[in-house]
């Protein structure tokens, strides 16, 4: 799916970020200039300036920029692996259920087995919040490793092991998706973050694409048949993907987040990694400005319960309706189960089944390269009401065309889930990751994704019963309902929040 990067930058970090940049203490050309580190302060001070930017800052740099884009593109190779995630089921659907046996329909196992992946990542998420208390972000990253590693039982013949180790990659996952964009966020320079946090979105859609690539495959008789081994070569190929970060970033680089092991009272660790990263005259101002956000954190954290609050309902129900009609508008439904979408389109050819996956892998990739000129240019409550509105044109069309066999109406219904696509992947894909974050707390963000993590298990639950029993231009009419609802809900609660610090994000909220 597009941009599905959890970005759990939260307010705190952003009101760090912005109260230095309007500090009155500035920063001066001739600091520039001549770029000395700034004296650490005592720690009674430290607490005193809070938010305060520091005196004589300077903008830091890094010992190597390829070193720092290799570790860093190293950790969000799990979004890679979300992407991938998406369709490699789908398309082995018919292989994998000729070699081992099932206990239930063919319907009900597609549901089974498609849905333990969402329980898996339920799982995971929830696990991630009470493991950052006692492990670096590195750890946690190591341990969703252990258990992307110990998917590649996947590829073994037999019903109970692959549900068993399925949902083992959902719980890797589940923790890897919250712990990338803290990570990336804590870690990276800020001057080099918004390049590193767009790729994202990049490799979420490579996976996608890689996932429909390897699906030309199938054409070969050979490969789909009773005796086939191909899918289990597609099966195997996140447990590498897994394989190589934590070999990338714990064996060769011994990487950490230096804010991560502040927090846990690892200061002297803290001060080795960012030793690794940047020049040795910003060592001191980096420490520092760790400690900063930690301490500003710990100072400003409310508590899971503060969610339900007056202050807070208002932000929470606009993020956990992001990610409803996110999962709910169709095109979750369409990725997670595409071979079977596109055989009932294609009346069972399988070569024109997958060249239908193959396109719309590179058309939901496509948009990764433009969207950031689009999101940055527009505000967000126009971009996601009018993309909400378009989306709800084409899910109309798809619902007329659905009732038509002909090939000319299949061939327009395919342009027009790809005109689909890619207005979700321009749209509500990246609003979603970005709005969430940006008008809640860190537990209103997880929340929220939490609740995104169990509409994705119903959908992909019951998507195959809603195939079969009201086929494709009913769950459409389903899928429309919502959307339609959700854009009524955005266009009365959503402000515009375009150019605004997070202070004044809150206050058009209600927030102070």
């Amino acid at each position: 799916m597009t941009s599905q990067v959890l970005p759990l930058q939260t307010q705190e970090d952003e009101n760090l970020n912005s109260d230095n940049s309007q500090s009155v203490i500035s920063k001066n050309s001739s600091v520039r200039q001549q770029p000395t580190a700034p004296v650490p302060m005592p720690p009674n001070k430290l607490r005193k300036r809070g938010t305060v930017q520091l005196e004589n800052e300077v903008e830091e740099e890094v010992n190597s920029i390829f070193h720092l884009s290799v570790i860093l593109i190293a950790i969000q190779s799990g979004n890679f692996s979300l992407g991938y995630s998406l369709s490699y089921l789908s398309m082995s659907f018919t292989t994998l259920f000729s070699q081992i046996t099932l206990k239930g329909s063919e319907i009900e196992e597609q549901g089974l087995f498609s849905a333990v992946l969402s329980i898996g990542q339920v799982v995971g998420a929830l696990m991630t919040q009470p493991l950052l208390k006692y492990t670096t972000r590195n750890q946690s990253l190591l341990i969703a490793d252990i258990c992307g590693v110990l998917s590649i039982l996947q590829v073994v013949p037999n019903r109970e092991v692959i549900l068993t180790f399925r949902f083992c990659y959902g719980v890797c996952l589940g923790i890897s998706t919250i712990i990338m964009p803290l990570y990336v966020k804590e870690l990276c320079p800020q001057k080099y973050y918004e390049s590193f946090s767009v790729m994202a979105g990049f490799l979420v859609g490579g996976g996608l694409l890689f996932t429909n690539f390897m699906g030309l495959g199938y054409i070969n008789d050979e490969l789909r048949g009773v005796n086939s081994y191909y899918w289990q070569i597609v099966f195997a190929i996140p447990a590498l993907i897994h394989f190589l970060r934590s070999f990338i970033v714990t064996a060769i680089y011994k990487m950490d987040s230096p804010v991560g092991l502040v927090q846990i009272k690892m200061p002297l660790s803290a001060k080795q990694i960012i030793e690794k990263i940047y020049q040795p005259q910003f060592i001191d101002q980096v420490l520092l400005k760790c400690q900063l956000r930690v301490q500003y954190n710990e100072e400003h954290q409310e508590g899971i319960l503060s969610l339900f609050t007056k202050k807070h309902f208002k932000t929470l129900s606009i993020g956990c309706v992001l990610v409803f009609v996110y999962t709910w508008c169709g095109l979750f439904a369409l990725f997670s189960y595409s071979s079977q979408i596109f055989a009932i389109m294609s009346d069972g050819d399988i070569t024109l089944n997958t060249i239908f996956t193959l396109i719309i892998g590179i058309v939901q990739f496509t948009p990764a390269f433009i969207s950031k000129y689009v999101y940055g240019r527009w505000g967000k409550r126009p971009l996601l009401l009018n993309g909400l509105i378009f989306l709800i044109f084409c899910q109309i069309l798809i619902i007329g065309l659905s009732y038509s066999d002909a090939l000319v109406a299949t061939i327009i219904k395919f342009i027009i889930i790809c005109l689909f696509s890619v207005q979700y992947a321009m749209t509500l894909g990246p609003i979603t990751w970005s709005m969430t974050p940006e008008i809640n707390s860190s537990e209103g963000t997880y929340f929220c994704f939490v609740t995104l993590y169990a509409w994705q298990l119903l959908v992909l639950y019951i998507f195959p019963f809603m195939l079969d029993g009201i086929k494709m231009s009913g769950a459409f009419i389903v899928f429309g309902i919502l959307t339609i609802l959700s854009t009524i809900f955005f266009y009365i609660f959503v402000k515009e929040t375009k150019g605004l610090n997070h202070k004044e994000i809150d206050r058009l909220y209600g927030k102070e």
